[in-house]
């Protein structure tokens, strides 16, 4: 008789301590996490591969920190729009994220990938390619690129 009585104490233990324990919420498991912050990756690489330069920069917190290959860093999403706007012999551009890792504490996340741009020159169309490296910040429920630094695969010119 002890066991049968043993068993529903137990099941009766589990059951309460299921209730009790918090409910998960969106958005906060890894894959979930890694899922939310890829759509705002495809969302901002759509921006700038369509040359749409205000909507990408509404990706950028408004304190953003950027490190721009072979130039000083600069900071503020009006700064970036400005070198967006430098961009006018662009003729193409390709970015592709290679892993995004979310923080376990569900606010950050970083990404890598590589990146592949045709400038247009007096000598014809010169193809660069090249790596970054971003971090993704939840604000406000929403994700948010906090820094960004970015360089090519070729040794600098000059």
């Amino acid at each position: 008789m002890r066991k049968p009585l043993s068993l529903l104490v137990l099941l009766g233990a589990v059951l309460v301590l299921q209730a009790c324990a918090p409910a998960e919420q969106p958005g906060s498991t890894l894959d979930e996490i890694e899922a939310e912050v890829r759509a705002r990756t495809e969302a901002l690489v759509a921006a700038e591969e369509a040359f749409d330069w205000e909507t990408a920069v509404t990706f950028f917190a408004p304190d953003v920190v950027v490190q721009p290959a072979n130039a000083p860093q600069y900071q503020g999403r009006e700064a970036h729009l400005e070198i967006y706007r430098t961009f006018p012999t662009m003729l193409e551009f390709e970015g592709i994220a290679t892993a995004i890792v979310p923080a376990a504490s569900g606010d950050m996340a970083y990404e890598y990938g590589v990146n592949r741009f045709v400038f247009d020159t007096p000598d014809g169309p010169v193809e660069d390619f090249g790596k970054y490296l971003v971090v993704w910040t939840k604000i406000e429920g929403e994700w948010f690129v906090t820094a960004f630094s970015f360089s090519g695969n070729a040794p600098p010119q000059g």
